[in-house]
């Protein structure tokens, strides 16, 4: 009975306790556009969050988009405009890659071959 008691005690840390913050999110991570090779557009928002505080940056395909100064976490929100898949890596000042994520590329309809006019007025 003894042992009970001590799960018991236990128990409520146990489910209370904090879940575990993802150091590196990306929303939305899909961008989908209405044909093939159009361009997509969305609202981007980036948070990370390291152990350790430093000069960090955002790099959009290797190329710098934004920095933080002695921090320890950031957010990073504007609009993309993307055609393919954008990778999205986060960067100390050495360079050294922290973390990185995707954005994905979709389409609904496959880019059409053809680009004649498929219907006539007369």
């Amino acid at each position: 009975m003894n042992k009970y008691m001590y799960l018991l005690a236990i128990f409520p840390t146990l489910v209370f306790a904090m879940p575990a913050q993802t150091p590196f999110i990306i929303r939305p991570d899909q961008c989908v556009a209405l044909e093939q090779g159009q361009s997509c557009f969305i609202d981007i928002t980036v948070r990370w969050q390291t152990e350790i505080k430093g000069n960090y940056c955002l790099f959009i395909d290797e190329v710098k988009n934004h920095c933080w100064q002695s921090a320890k976490a950031g957010t990073w929100k504007n609009e993309l405009e993307m055609t393919r898949d954008v990778v999205l890596s986060l960067k100390d000042s050495e360079h050294q890659l922290i973390y990185s994520g995707k954005v994905q590329y979709a389409w609904i309809y496959k880019k059409r071959k053809n680009k004649a006019v498929r219907w006539r007025m007369f």
